[in-house]
């Protein structure tokens, strides 16, 4: 591999990890006269622009990379933009690959796993992510106490002191109702909780509650997209 190939491929890396360790969450008030996190994810992408420019002889992927933002910069919903972000990992992935096919490359949710500090809920991971695909109906019955840690470390920072933060009962729907009660949640979270709620969560209440119910394996990719929504909340916080 030339020698340019092996800079760039580096300098993309790099970029990858500085993209994924934007705390989005961290002040959610405007500036320049666009959302906040809108700006966190533009400020990178003009830090990147040379980058992107000198990686084009090898590689078109990157050109498309700020068009994920367009449109967004008065949007709040922190949600919205942890979608933006994981799209942009994407394509930043197709040009670390085009320079170099052999270059191995962690998926989101592994990324986000190495992040997670707290020791049993970074296990629980660990196992979820090794069983989703060959056991996919015990990682749905263990995504239950998985969501439970994740809002319970989220409420660790929010207010350490609060019923969802101190409590030992991982009931989903408890833990759930303690949250919004205690007011743990920002309001773009508080939707996906309840987009969860809807949606998803009876799934997997009745693959642990439920004599005959099982889960099709298509609901794994939903599992992962809320795991990539979910954890962003606590890991760069």
């Amino acid at each position: 591999m030339d020698l340019r190939r092996i800079k760039l491929k580096q300098e993309l890396l790099d970029a990858r990890t500085d993209l994924l360790n934007i705390n989005l969450a961290t002040d959610t008030t405007s500036r320049r006269g666009v959302s906040r996190s809108y700006a966190l994810l533009d400020d990178w992408l003009i830090d990147h622009a040379a980058l992107f420019h000198r990686v084009y002889i090898f590689t078109n992927a990157c050109t498309r990379i700020g068009s994920y933002l367009s449109g967004y910069d008065q949007i709040e919903d922190l949600g919205q933009f942890n979608e933006i972000r994981a799209n942009m990992v994407a394509i930043v992935d197709i040009g670390i690959k085009d320079l170099d096919a052999q270059q191995t490359i962690k998926p989101l949710l592994e990324e986000y796993i190495l992040r997670v500090k707290d020791k049993k809920l970074a296990e629980l991971l660990k196992e979820f992510n090794t069983s989703k695909d060959i056991a996919p109906n015990l990682a749905a019955m263990g995504f239950r106490t998985i969501l439970c840690l994740i809002i319970q470390e989220k409420a660790k920072i929010v207010n350490p002191s609060s019923n969802t933060a101190t409590t030992t009962d991982l009931s989903p729907d408890k833990m759930i109702d303690r949250a919004r009660n205690d007011n743990i949640l920002a309001p773009d979270e508080q939707r996906l909780i309840r987009s969860f709620v809807s949606t998803h969560k009876d799934i997997y209440d009745f693959v642990a509650h439920r004599p005959s119910t099982l889960i099709d394996k298509d609901e794994v990719d939903t599992m992962v997209d809320l795991l990539n929504k979910f954890l962003p909340m606590i890991i760069n916080s």
